[in-house]
């Protein structure tokens, strides 16, 4: 494409202060990120001679493929990261065989790849990124290595990769060990006296090995941790950085311990239907409420250290519960964090509750052996509400709610009980998303409901190292029903956003405009601004007008943009590289057209910063960390003028082999919710910049992403699939959302009055604009004009025709000439709101006078 304007900050190569400070903070975010899962005592290590074998040791991972890649200057590898901490790698003859085993590999992979090529059919081409390299696993170790090692001490780095398009697939080892992985950890586990796993994967992976192979010391959940990973590995592993991580989602002993396992995504041979059985029982409120014991539950994470956690009080205000506790690193040696975390069992009543759910989390400073830290964990009832489906009310319902404080979902002491002698009903909503026919659910019988009423008042797990002084003294408050105000929801048409400049131009708008407006400015054309590699640009045609292009950039680990771009004598600008994993194995004929020219003397540089997947930065439990990481992306942002960035992404992890796992953050729609809100809040910090939540709503699949249909319940979908949504919108105003590919209940999203317009504006008060997913709507999707008219304002990437259909749906009356106008200014805003439009309007203005 054609560009009148790049940022200056791309002129030059040099590492800048703000690409260092992002490198400090990635490390930062990745050594909180690692979760320390068993330990007998290996870790940290005493030997610093390592035998290091794995897929992951020198080809680690950073993150998932697809739009959620990220291109900085560098990545440091386990291998790079050991050596850098002083150890000594004597697998060095593995590690070159492994390499030319990857190279090959790659070298048929490509050659299939091209074979599959359809470049003719663009949605289709994009799809490719679905079936990324698969890394191999590895030779046999054999004997010649263990004895050319010389040492007691092995880490083997088992690492998988996965993405965007496709799901996980169980019978290829994306979910669980190879067999020549399991021989060789087998043979590690009789030849090392010291055997650590550590596990780089994007997601939860099958464990059962080791009930079956004795000799591993210790497992660290790695995840995948952007451009630090390896750095921030081999500390936590020697000692320099105590683990800190605690899961973000239960591990199950089996795959076929989660509920309905056999039933998701391709399993059972039906991609067009999924069936939401478990409804609000998704992850740890299955496995606590039907007593299926977990490998790990849910908020789990080992520590060198130990600490108690002291309940000091539990009050209540207004609407709000405090919690107040102290905890105490009781180690003697090494220093550390604690995550301490709230859970509340509601009472069962008319409906039916999971045994508990997560309602608060506050990590600690890092306290030095015998410091304390005094928390302040706080809640609102609303959060211990319920939606009951037969009259469309949120309600408090009568009973005994209990407080627990603890570590994890199952090491918690109840705390306090607060007691509701009356129903509440807090909100009055309007029916969305019935599904045609009711999804029959899983239900607990009367033994789960016994074992729940008796769970509820006692305490779970062994409470280690939690402290609650004279039990019998714990506070039960009574809830006036006088203190909580009841919410009715006014539903109908949003208001057209209305600024006297804004006012100014859309006045001069004519109706193609205004669809002109509510169309992305496609993949290729001139644009009066660009940062190369980026996902899309907003309308590109409407300059005479005074308005401009703003970019969009993927994510959510980083920006995603070309690291190094050419720029021909005519302005064309094209990257020097592939900027997304997949097009580096397209036919070279094709590449030479699709990139520049890395020998040009007028080169742009873009280093971003690759900081931990969605999961890995949540794993840290720390909000202020992820929200300084949300700080750093927009001052990224700033520097290379993108205005929106196409994250966070916060779908629940319904099922573990979703193949995007990776980039949301956890089962569970609070911690979600929450981690939303405060990478959002640190974005947004940087005036002109803004977040897009993502994907809105129930994308939990990716096989068949964009024809998928989820039947689901509209309770299930309240409490769990939007309810991350709704706290980030309401806590951190995020400037944009995008819809996602699938229907929910028969009904394309970026189709759906009912969440796009009651549930998004008129319930939760956004004021942002709304975009699709990118080829979301067409022929075989949904339908653009159907888009605009339902509250979808933008239609990514964009192309004539779909201006075309927009304008010719309402010279047909099949939509209003009001529902263009109302999307148009929305986008306006958001435009008119960028420092893109700043620079313009100072040229804009310049050039009438010169015309004058």
């Amino acid at each position: 494409m054609r560009t009148k304007s790049i940022h200056k900050a791309a002129l030059t190569d040099a590492v800048t202060p703000l690409e260092e400070s992002g490198r400090r903070l990635a490390y930062k975010a990745a050594t909180e990120g690692i979760v320390l899962l068993e330990n007998d005592g290996c870790l940290p290590l005493k030997n610093k001679k390592i035998a290091l074998y794995g897929a992951g040791a020198k080809k680690t991972i950073k993150g998932g493929t697809g739009s959620g890649e990220v291109n900085g200057r560098q990545s440091v590898s386990v291998l790079e990261g050991m050596e850098q901490a002083g150890c000594t790698i004597t697998t060095m003859r593995w590690i070159e065989d492994y390499d030319r085993q990857f190279d090959e590999g790659e070298q048929e992979y490509s050659e299939e790849f091209r074979k599959k090529l359809n470049l003719k059919n663009l949605p289709d081409f994009m799809n490719l990124m679905s079936s990324p390299y698969r890394y191999p696993y590895g030779r046999a170790i054999l004997e010649s290595d263990i004895e050319e090692s010389d040492t007691d001490t092995c880490v083997y780095v088992i690492s998988r990769q996965a993405g965007e398009g496709a799901d996980r697939k169980l019978d290829e080892n994306e979910y669980g060990l190879s067999e020549i992985e399991r021989t060789n950890i087998i043979f590690c586990a009789e030849s090392y006296k010291h055997l650590i796993i550590v596990i780089n994967v994007g997601g939860v992976f099958d464990l059962h090995f080791l009930s079956e192979i004795q000799g591993i010391g210790a497992v660290v959940f790695m995840g995948q941790l952007g451009s630090m990973g390896g750095q921030a590995l081999a500390d936590v592993l020697i000692g320099r950085q105590t683990p800190s991580g605690k899961l973000t989602d239960t591990w199950a002993k089996h795959y076929r311990d989660l509920p309905f396992a056999d039933e998701y995504s391709y399993l059972n041979g039906n991609l067009d239907e999924e069936y939401y059985r478990e409804g609000i029982y998704v992850g740890y409120r299955y496995f606590d409420t039907f007593h299926v014991a977990p490998r790990y539950p849910f908020g789990y994470g080992m520590s060198y250290t130990d600490f108690t956690i002291r309940l000091d009080q539990m009050k209540v205000e207004e609407t709000d519960v405090y919690v107040y506790a102290t905890v105490e690193n009781t180690g003697r040696r090494y220093s550390g964090k604690e995550v301490v975390q709230i859970y509340v069992s509601c009472p069962e009543g008319e409906l039916e509750k999971e045994v508990q759910r997560l309602t608060a989390f506050q990590k600690t400073k890092v306290l030095a052996p015998g410091e304390k830290d005094e928390l302040i964990l706080s809640f609102s009832l609303k959060d211990l509400t319920s939606y009951r489906e037969a009259d469309a009310v949120t309600v408090l319902e009568k009973g005994e709610y209990v407080v627990r404080i603890g570590n994890s979902s199952r090491n918690t002491r109840v705390c306090g009980i607060l007691r509701m002698e009356e129903e509440v009903i807090t909100e009055k909503h309007s029916h969305i998303c019935k599904a045609p026919v009711r999804i029959t659910e899983i239900e607990q019988n009367a033994e789960d409901m016994l074992h729940a009423t008796c769970d509820c008042r006692q305490n779970w797990g062994k409470g280690c190292g939690i402290i609650i002084e004279n039990v019998e003294k714990i506070r039960s408050i009574r809830i006036e029903k006088e203190r909580i105000p009841v919410r009715e929801h006014a539903y109908g048409p949003v208001k057209i956003y209305s600024s006297e400049e804004t006012d100014a131009i859309m006045e001069k708008l004519t109706l193609r405009d205004m669809a002109e407006l509510s169309v992305g400015g496609g993949l290729t054309g001139a644009r009066f601004f660009e940062a190369p590699g980026a996902a899309g640009v907003t309308c590109t045609m409407l300059e005479q007008k005074g308005i401009p292009n703003v970019v969009m950039a993927d994510g959510p680990a980083g920006l995603r943009l070309n690291k190094v771009s050419s720029v021909s004598f005519t302005g064309k600008v094209k990257g020097t590289e592939p900027n997304i994993s997949f097009m580096k194995y397209l036919p070279e004929p094709v590449k030479k057209i699709m990139l520049g020219n890395p020998d040009s003397p007028n080169l742009l540089y873009q280093f971003t910063t690759a900081f931990p997947s969605g999961i890995s930065l949540a794993s840290s439990w720390n909000l202020e960390l992820a929200e300084e990481v949300g700080n750093a992306v927009g001052k990224e942002m700033e520097c290379y003028g993108v205005t929106y960035w196409l994250a966070p992404g916060l779908n629940i992890h319904r099922n573990p082999l979703c193949g995007r796992n990776f980039e949301y953050y956890s089962e569970d729609p609070l911690l979600s919710g929450k981690f939303a809100a405060a990478v959002t809040k640190g974005v947004q910090k940087n005036r002109g910049c803004y977040v897009t939540l993502k994907h809105f709503c129930c994308n939990n699949q990716e096989d068949n992403r964009n024809k998928m249909n989820v039947n689901v319940n509209e309770r299930a979908l309240r409490e769990i699939y939007l309810k991350g949504f709704e706290i980030a919108v309401k806590e951190a105003n995020p400037g944009a959302v995008m819809s996602s590919y699938n229907k929910v209940n028969g009904k394309y999203v970026n189709n759906n009055y009912h969440l796009l317009t009651q549930v998004l504006r008129n319930e939760w008060g956004f004021d942002g604009f709304v975009m699709t997913d990118w080829f979301a709507t067409g022929r075989k999707y949904g339908d653009p004009a159907h888009a605009i008219a339902s509250g979808n304002d933008l239609i990514m990437p964009g192309s004539q025709g779909t201006v075309d259909e927009i304008v010719k749906a309402v010279s047909k009356g099949v939509i209003l000439e009001e529902d263009v106008r109302r999307s148009a200014a929305n986008v306006l805003r958001g435009v008119l709101s960028s420092r893109i439009y700043q620079g313009f309007a100072r040229m804009y203005m310049k050039k009438k006078k010169g015309e004058k």
